[in-house]
């Protein structure tokens, strides 16, 4: 394999990737110099046995299919959410260019709906392959703040993402202040990057503010996790969700919005629980069932443990898409 970008980064110029690295220097579809460079490093890849380009981001998805197609190359391309990012203009050049596609590979069979929809792919050429995520060493430091604040003797609910709109993040702390009205106590831990100044305040006017905590951007969530109970994520979409699958892989039970591929990572009464999105009475009255029973809580979190490790391991993602590559 060979990576292709169409711009250089500090990160690529930093990592040691495992593969040779082309940089194709233009970034403008609207410019020939990209046509032109594109074409030529197609020919220079087709003249070594290159058969087949795996393709993510909508830019490529446009330029790359017909491009590769006058050099005999097949193009897959990726879809990884629910398309928020569509507009009239680009679905029509991705409907045009789909016709020079092998297919498409997604990350849960909501995506594929979405995909199906939006640029004209018959179901049976978009392939549905999970995330997969490394092995847990089992190793993990400790945290001093989430220390203090699991002394405190009360159960801890987290939910990992960046402070958007599209995530609800204030659906949780309303939810708290709900559980709080029922002699109901629980701490909320909050891990992304983005202003948390309105929902501290939100939080503030509820009196819940000293119940709800904001870590900030972290890049050792998994040492995080091992404090946690629960794990939540309110999201108006989502394609299918990193978080949910690390929630799993540590065996919280997980309380999330039955939104786009949630669904497919949480089983319903099973690992967790699916609520209608901003429903924050549901919301709350998931949260207190598995805050009251810790039986129930345990084996929800087991049972996540189990199926997590089982159907979204690298092994598996990578064996799928090895065998998706050689079918095309």
């Amino acid at each position: 394999p060979e990576l292709l970008v169409f711009s250089d980064s500090p990160w690529l110029k930093e990592a040691v990737f495992p593969c040779q690295v082309h940089v194709l220097g233009h970034s403008s579809l609207s410019s020939p110099k990209m046509w032109l460079a594109l074409a030529k490093f197609a020919k220079s890849f087709s003249a070594k046995g290159g058969r087949l380009a795996h393709v993510f981001f909508n830019d490529s998805s446009i330029i790359c299919p017909p491009v590769f197609y006058l050099f005999g190359i097949k193009t897959l391309i990726s879809r990884r959410d629910m398309g928020y990012w569509y507009t009239r203009t680009n679905k029509a050049l991705l409907n045009f260019t789909r016709l020079f596609t092998a297919g498409a590979a997604v990350n849960s069979h909501a995506v594929a709906d979405v995909t199906c929809k939006a640029e004209g792919f018959k179901r049976s050429d978009v392939h549905v392959i999970y995330n997969g995520y490394e092995a847990d060493s089992g190793i993990h430091n400790n945290i001093a703040e989430l220390e203090k604040i699991r002394s405190k003797g009360r159960l801890v609910l987290t939910l990992v993402a960046n402070i958007r709109p599209i995530k609800r993040i204030s659906d949780v702390i309303q939810a708290i202040s709900l559980l709080k009205q029922q002699s109901v106590l629980v701490d909320f831990v909050h891990i992304g990057e983005g202003e948390s100044s309105e929902l501290k305040a939100l939080a503030q006017t509820l009196g819940i503010g000293e119940q709800v905590h904001f870590l900030g951007k972290r890049s050792d969530v998994k040492d995080c996790l091992q404090y946690m109970d629960i794990g939540l994520l309110c999201s108006e979409s989502e394609g299918f969700s990193n978080a949910i699958v690390e929630y799993l892989r540590q065996g919280l039970p997980v309380i999330c919005s039955d939104v786009g591929g949630n669904g497919e990572a949480v089983t319903d009464g099973e690992t967790g629980y699916l609520y209608p999105c901003a429903d924050v009475t549901v919301l709350a009255n998931s949260i207190k069932i598995l805050v009251t029973d810790e039986v129930l809580r345990k084996e929800m979190g087991r049972k996540a443990k189990h199926s997590a490790l089982k159907r979204f391991s690298v092994e598996a993602m990578t064996g799928q898409y090895v065998s998706l590559y050689q079918s095309l």
